[in-house]
C-alpha cells in the first residue's frame, strides 16, 4: 500500500490522483482477522501542506461475540481521511520542518512515498465495535453450565434472589441448619 507521490508533490494545489485498493491485509495486525480483501477507492489531492488522502474502504472481519463467544463475520465500511506531509523538499532535497505533534504514520518518506498501512490499521481498529455482537438479540451463555442460549435452553435451575432480600435469605438458611 505504498504510493509514490513525487509527481503530485510537484503539481499545484488541487491536483488529484485516484487509486483502487484490493489488498490482502492479513499481515497488518495480529488482532485483525480479515475474511475478505480490503477494497475501495482512495483519492490523493495535492494540498498546500502535502497530500490529502481520503476514501471509503470495505472488508469483512472475523470477530468474537462478547455474549456467546462465537466467531462471526462482520462486514465493515470505514472512511479514510488523512493529510500526509513531506519530510524533504521535492526540488532541493532539504529537510522540511515538521510540527511537533506530527505522526510518523502521516509523513511522506525520503523517497516521496506514502504508506497507507498504518493509517488504515488505525482507522480499521476504530471502526470495529467495542462490544461486537453476533446478532442484536444474542442470548449469551448460561453462567452455570456454559450452554449457548442461542442454540437452546439448558437444564440449569437458576433462582434469582432480589439483592435487597439477600440478608433475609441468609437468615432462613441459618434456621434450616
Amino acid at each position: 500500500m505504498r504510493y509514490n507521490v513525487a509527481q503530485l508533490l510537484k503539481a499545484s494545489s488541487g491536483q488529484m490522483r485516484q487509486y483502487t485498493l484490493y489488498e490482502d491485509i492479513r499481515h497488518l495486525d495480529p488482532d485483525i482477522i480479515p475474511l475478505t480483501r480490503l477494497n475501495g477507492d482512495v483519492q490523493f489531492i495535492r494540498s498546500a501542506n502535502g497530500i490529502l488522502v481520503f476514501g471509503t474502504l470495505h472488508l469483512s472481519l472475523e470477530l468474537t461475540c462478547v455474549r456467546c463467544l462465537t466467531p462471526f463475520a462482520l462486514p465493515l465500511e470505514f472512511t479514510l481521511e488523512e493529510e500526509f506531509r513531506p519530510t524533504i523538499d521535492i526540488y532541493t532535497g532539504a529537510a522540511l520542518p515538521l510540527p511537533p505533534d506530527d505522526e510518523v504514520a502521516t509523513q511522506i518518506d525520503l523517497h516521496h512515498e506514502i504508506d497507507l498501512a498504518e493509517v488504515i490499521r488505525q482507522n480499521l481498529l476504530l471502526a470495529i465495535p467495542l462490544r461486537p455482537l453476533c446478532r442484536s438479540r444474542c442470548a449469551g451463555l448460561c453462567p452455570v453450565c456454559g450452554q449457548n442460549w442461542n442454540e437452546g435452553a439448558c437444564n440449569c435451575r437458576t433462582v434469582t434472589v432480589d439483592p435487597r432480600l439477600e440478608k433475609l435469605k441468609a437468615l432462613l438458611d441459618q434456621d434450616e441448619l
